[in-house]
């Protein structure tokens, strides 16, 4: 295991960065002992109260495990840490992949809840337009929820959890892009185009409403 001494001026972020990097190369694995806060801080060329500082960012994100005695250790990474993961591109460049990763699951998902939603379903889906309509300043909340509730209604376990996993990075993205001026009225009506479509039993036209809408995010985004 070999680290390079770090010269930016960000010392625990950039700690952070390279041991998440080094994870997701396979250098390090899940279950691995790290080496000491002595040791990391000769590795790194800094400080021990830096290398601290980045352990105590790392166990908040879920990436190790710390325990008095017994070191720190890479945690066993679920689907739901991956989020939490870091990935080598700009958080911009990121986002985009979420929503080619998202519009291949959710048109999926939508294909599903045609056939598959229930009436209960249904009710929920319509009772988080409204919670849209009537608190804005709810809306990230309520746009998520309606996400995963799509997902729920799909009956496909994977794709439950898959959309679940990516709550965290879909927060980051209803951050940057929901309370946009405009955009709001237009992710509600989106969103009621959806839920028409699959009333409807219309796969095509729930698919094509699903690419839409995220389409319309994508463009917003790539303006930015």
């Amino acid at each position: 295991m070999i680290f390079e001494e770090v010269t930016t001026e960000k010392i625990p972020q950039t700690i952070v960065s390279k041991i998440r990097k080094s994870l997701l190369d396979g250098d390090l694995k899940p279950g691995q002992l790290l080496p000491s806060e002595i040791k990391l801080a000769q590795m790194f060329g800094v400080s021990r109260s830096s290398v601290r500082d980045a352990m105590q960012i790392l166990e908040s994100t879920g990436v190790v495990s710390r325990r008095k005695r017994g070191g720190t250790t890479i945690r066993q990474i679920t689907i739901e840490d991956m989020a939490n993961i870091y990935l080598p591109k700009s958080e911009k460049e990121t986002l985009l992949d979420l929503l080619e990763t998202r519009e291949v699951l959710e048109i999926a998902v939508v294909s599903l809840a045609v056939k598959r939603a229930t009436a209960d379903d249904l009710e929920e889906l319509e009772k988080l337009i409204v919670w849209m309509e009537e608190k804005p300043e709810q809306a990230a909340q309520a746009d998520i929820a309606f996400h995963l509730t799509l997902a729920r209604s799909s009956q496909n376990q994977v794709m439950i959890n898959i959309i679940k996993s990516l709550k965290e990075i879909m927060n980051r993205l209803q951050e940057k892009t929901i309370y946009y001026p405009g955009r709001l009225q237009n992710i509600i009506l989106e969103h009621r185009q959806i839920l028409n479509a699959i009333r409807a039993k219309d796969e095509e036209l729930a698919k094509d409403s699903m690419k839409n809408h995220l389409t319309h995010i994508n463009q917003l985004l790539k303006n930015m």
